[in-house]
C-alpha cells in the first residue's frame, strides 16, 4: 500500500473516530509532554485534552492524571501512553496503550464496556476497577490488581487475575504463573531494571522476544493492508455503479442500491482500515520503544569493544529486524507517526 493510501486511510477512519472517548489531562507536573496525531507536540497542561491518537510521554520529573468518562489514569514518570483503536465485533473500540512505564488505573464503576489495555506484548481485558501495568525496558508486561478482575492475554493464551494477584508477561510468550501481590508491593522502577538487566545479559535471547512479537504485528499489517485495498478498490467500483443507477433509474433506486451494498461494504472497508491503522502503530511502538532503545543500551555498554562477538551478533539481528520493518510496515505509516 502506498502512502497516500494511508492518507485516505486516516480520512475515512475520522467517521469512525467521532465516537471515540477523549481523556481529560486533569493534573500535569515536570516533564510531561503531549505529541498529538498530526505529529505536533506540546508540553501537557491541565485541561489539555487527548483524542485518538494522541500520546502523552513523561520524562524523569513528569507526573500526569487523565480522567476518561469515569475512569482515572495515574501516569508515573518515564512513561509512554496513548490512546489508540481497534475494530472489535464491527465497531470502533478504544484501546488504551502503555508502551513504556507504569501507570494505574483506577475505575470508578465497571459497565462492562471498558476500553482494553495494551502494552508491546499482551493485552488485558478490565472487568476490574483498580489496577496498575507495568511495560518494561524489554516489552515485557507486569499486571497487578488491586481490586475486581483483569484478563491477560498474549500468545494465544489467557490468565484471569483477581484482587490481589499479578502476572509477569515476557514479551513474545503466553503470561507466566500468577503470584499473589499485596497494594503497592511491586516497585516499577526495581522490577523494569530487573528486565533491563536480563535482556543484556542475553541480547540474543532478547531479539528472539522482540523479532516474535514483531513478527505477529507484521502478519497483521500485511494481511489488513491486502483486505483494506480490495474492499477499497470494491467500494470505489460499487459508488460508481451507485451513480450509475441513479441516471438510469432514478435517486430512490440509487438510495436503496446504496444502503443495501455500498454502506455495508464501506463499513468492513473502515474495519480494516482501523485495524491496519491499529497494527501499524503497535508495530512501530516496539520498533521505538523496546528495539530501538535496546540498540542504545547495547552501544552504550559495547562502545570501547565494538569488536565483541556480543555486540556484533546484535548488530547482525537488529539490522536485519530494521530492513524488515521498513518492508513490512513503514508504507503503512504517515510522516506525523515517525
Amino acid at each position: 500500500m502506498r502512502r497516500s493510501s494511508i492518507v485516505v486511510v486516516l480520512l475515512l477512519l475520522g467517521a469512525l473516530s467521532v465516537s471515540a472517548v477523549p481523556a481529560d489531562v486533569t493534573y500535569a507536573e515536570g516533564d510531561a509532554t503531549l505529541k498529538l496525531k498530526d505529529g505536533t507536540t506540546q508540553d501537557a497542561q491541565i485541561g489539555d485534552v487527548m483524542n485518538t491518537g494522541d500520546t502523552l510521554r513523561t520524562g524523569r520529573s513528569g507526573l500526569a492524571e487523565l480522567n476518561q468518562k469515569g475512569v482515572t489514569i495515574r501516569i508515573a514518570k518515564q512513561t509512554v501512553f496513548t490512546l489508540m483503536e481497534k475494530s472489535q465485533a464491527g465497531q470502533a473500540s478504544p484501546v488504551l496503550s502503555v508502551a513504556l512505564g507504569s501507570i494505574k488505573f483506577k475505575y470508578d464503576k465497571v459497565t462492562g464496556k471498558e476500553p482494553q489495555v495494551r502494552t508491546n506484548g499482551m493485552v488485558a481485558g478490565v472487568r476490574g476497577t483498580e489496577f496498575d501495568v507495568f511495560a518494561g525496558a524489554d516489552g515485557s508486561a507486569l499486571i497487578a490488581v488491586s481490586s475486581g478482575a483483569v484478563t491477560v492475554e498474549s500468545e494465544g493464551s489467557s490468565v484471569d487475575l483477581a484482587a490481589n494477584e499479578g502476572v509477569e508477561v515476557p514479551l513474545g510468550q503466553p503470561p507466566g504463573a500468577k503470584f499473589t501481590v499485596q497494594r503497592n508491593q511491586v516497585d516499577y522502577s526495581t522490577w523494569n531494571n530487573g528486565r533491563l538487566d536480563a535482556m543484556l545479559a542475553d541480547p540474543q535471547a532478547a531479539m528472539t522476544s522482540i523479532e516474535t512479537a514483531m513478527a505477529g504485528y507484521a502478519k497483521d499489517v500485511g494481511e489488513y493492508g491486502a483486505s483494506f485495498t480490495e474492499y477499497s478498490q470494491r467500494l470505489a467500483a460499487e459508488r460508481a455503479k451507485t451513480e450509475a443507477i441513479a441516471k438510469e433509474k432514478g435517486a430512490e433506486e440509487a438510495r436503496k442500491y446504496n444502503n443495501e451494498v455500498v454502506v455495508p461494504l464501506a463499513n468492513q472497508t473502515l474495519t480494516f482500515g482501523l485495524n491496519l491503522r491499529y497494527s501499524a502503530l503497535a508495530a512501530l511502538s516496539l520498533r521505538r520503544f523496546v528495539a530501538g532503545r535496546m540498540y542504545l543500551f547495547m552501544k552504550e555498554r559495547y562502545i570501547t569493544r565494538l569488536d565483541d562477538p556480543a555486540w556484533t551478533g546484535f548488530m547482525t539481528r537488529y539490522a536485519a529486524f530494521l530492513a524488515s520493518f521498513e518492508q513490512s510496515v513503514v508504507p503503512r505509516l504517515v510522516t506525523a507517526d515517525i
